[in-house]
């Protein structure tokens, strides 16, 4: 169940008790007739959405770059609303006069919330927060008294089974669990957006210059020349790929040596950091950095310091692994949590596995997982954005979502690990839905423009696939595409071997997220120099490469020799095969 964000200013504290005020006095008025206290709840929740949603626009209008996708978010929520409020007018068929009470409600309101956004955005997605808070809470009180009188239990009405894709038999109580489900998420929209306007008031250190003193591109190959990435400058377009090397300490801070490591690979277009736990519950092996707490975030900070130092740009990778855990990862020793209860032939390390000689050997079997209830879902959401927040406070230039590899997002994606018979689970669309909302509350936070995605279309990795990749990917691209993110970043085999060997239309994939209106499409696995610079994908990332040649992009533009990658020294340890290794001597 939704909880009160807890108040951070006096403002909050008055609008938190507004909230308060109005719930009591509609329990007083309405507490007899549950169904037409759920229309004056909707009446006080729905003006916001849509008096926000126009202020917003006509600002945006004025000065298009501030535009970070909350029309359309703000627009989403005023129809979800609207639905609210004619569902249960449907239910409850109110008098002429109680229609009249709604009306002179909506002009209140909408005078009140007009003038509201145009002297604080801020108080005002605060107060929009704290009154889906209550209406949530009022909606659970309406739920329990439905269900203790089965009499109250109507069928629900045709409107609301067509807008929620409720099945023909659907209750009165089905409507209100996605009445009360919607509150939730709007909740944590608006006060996502408060949260986004305090943080723009928070002084941004300048960005360092960019420096092209090392390498200097003068080929003519697109491969090397600069690139515009949304709104980002980029050196060039080769990016470096996530890539776990498990040097993070064992409460998952980054540490010193990760700052050299990250800050002599800059030269490359863009560097995708390894990916960090949204979550200690998100945490699948030991040593790997999370983005959950403020040590991680100041932490991240002196990477992300270092690598714009040399002119550089960083994005972090946000990620829950799922079943892909152990419990003795989890916060108190808790079974790991997935789409569905079903155990990965997979294994992790622990502690033991990260000793001085590196031994990676020493693995476990993942734990059983347990199937996440539908409410907690909306928790990891939140997780998501919460470290989205933490990302932008430690000055990363963008997000990229892990949706590869079997980990959580990939878990609910794929039909042989996603069994759910809830709006999560079934058909594409629903299994996709997961993602969706993933991507919805990160754009609070960083614009589209500034957030990518990384699949695995045919990686078994993890024990992981799907009947039908190629319908579920082109899919999950259109969906991506039309949420306008920066780049699909796709690694087109399986994770630590060359291209996959099932059969699959790469090339469909890219083309749905273009056509949809996605930026750019990115591609990784196997590529050599020939192959990168003979491809039509916009930019190429590269993995093991960057491993052992932090100069990577000069190597390549001038045809030197690579060093190659020590394995052993992949995961955990020290300095040697992670920041020891050799730049090519300039003459």
């Amino acid at each position: 169940m939704v909880k009160h964000r807890s108040p951070v200013s006096v403002s909050d504290h008055i609008v938190l008790t507004i909230t308060k005020i109005l719930r009591l006095l509609t329990d007083t008025f309405f507490s007899k007739r549950y169904g037409h206290r759920a229309i004056v709840l909707e009446t006080i929740s729905a003006v916001p959405g849509l008096v926000g949603s126009m202020w917003i626009r006509l600002t945006c209008l004025i000065k298009m770059k501030d535009d970070r996708g909350w029309i359309k978010i703000l627009l989403d929520e005023a129809e979800n609303e609207r639905m609210h409020l004619m569902t249960f007018i449907e239910i409850t068929k109110p008098k002429w006069y109680e229609r009249l009470l709604i009306l002179l409600a909506q002009i209140i309101f909408w005078n009140f919330y007009f003038l509201l956004y145009v002297f604080s955005q801020r108080t005002a997605h605060r107060l929009v927060g704290y009154f889906e808070d209550e209406v949530a809470f009022s909606y659970t009180a309406y739920h329990k008294k439905v269900t203790a009188h089965p009499s109250l239990n109507i069928d629900a009405p045709k409107i609301a089974k067509d807008y929620w894709n409720l099945d023909a038999d659907a209750k009165l109580l089905d409507v209100i669990e996605a009445v009360r489900d919607d509150k939730e998420r709007h909740s944590k929209v608006n006060h996502g957006l408060a949260d986004t306007l305090d943080q723009d008031k928070v002084k941004v250190v300048p960005e360092a210059e960019i420096k092209k003193e090392e390498p200097f591109f003068t080929s003519s190959n697109s491969l090397y020349q600069s690139f515009i990435l949304g709104d980002l400058p980029l050196f060039n377009r080769v990016i470096m790929a996530p890539l776990t090397r498990s040097r993070a300490s064992i409460k998952g801070i980054p540490t010193s040596i990760m700052s050299t490591y990250y800050q002599q690979r800059a030269s490359a277009g863009l560097i995708i950091a390894e990916a960090a736990q949204i979550s200690q519950e998100g945490q699948g092996y030991c040593g790997t950095p999370g983005i959950y707490s403020e040590e991680q975030t100041k932490s991240w900070k002196n990477i992300v310091d270092a690598v714009h130092e040399s002119g550089g740009k960083i994005c972090l990778q946000l990620s829950h692994v799922g079943r892909i855990s152990h419990e003795e990862l989890q916060p108190n020793n808790s079974d790991p949590v997935a789409p569905s209860a079903i155990k990965a032939k997979a294994e992790v390390w622990l502690q033991a596995g990260l000793n001085p000689n590196r031994d990676i050997s020493e693995k476990v079997s993942v734990s059983m997982p347990r199937a996440l209830e539908t409410e907690e879902i909306i928790r990891i959401i939140e997780d998501y954005r919460q470290a989205a927040v933490n990302a932008k406070k430690a000055g990363f230039d963008m997000v990229d979502i892990h949706g590869a590899n079997g980990y959580l997002i990939d878990q609910f994606l794929r039909d042989s690990t996603n069994h759910r018979t809830d709006q999560y689970g079934g058909p594409i669309e629903n299994r996709i839905r997961f993602l969706a909302e993933i991507v919805e509350a990160i754009s609070t936070i960083y614009p589209p423009n500034r957030i990518g995605c990384r699949i695995s279309p045919v990686s078994g990795f993890n024990d992981i696939s799907d009947s039908e990749p190629q319908d579920l990917f082109n899919q999950v691209a259109k969906t991506l595409g039309r949420k306008k993110l920066a780049y699909l970043h796709v690694n087109e085999g399986e994770t630590n071997n060359t291209h996959g060997r099932l059969p699959f239309d790469f090339n469909q994939v890219h083309l749905s997220f273009k056509d949809s209106g996605g930026l750019y499409n990115m591609a990784d696995n196997g590529n050599d120099k020939h192959r990168s610079e003979s491809t039509k994908i916009d930019l190429v990332a590269f993995g093991i490469p960057f491993i052992s040649n932090p100069d990577l992009v000069y190597r390549l533009e001038h045809d030197l020799p690579l060093n190659e990658a020590d394995e052993k020294t992949f995961y955990g340890g020290n300095e040697e095969g992670y920041t020891d290794y050799p730049f090519y001597p300039k003459s």
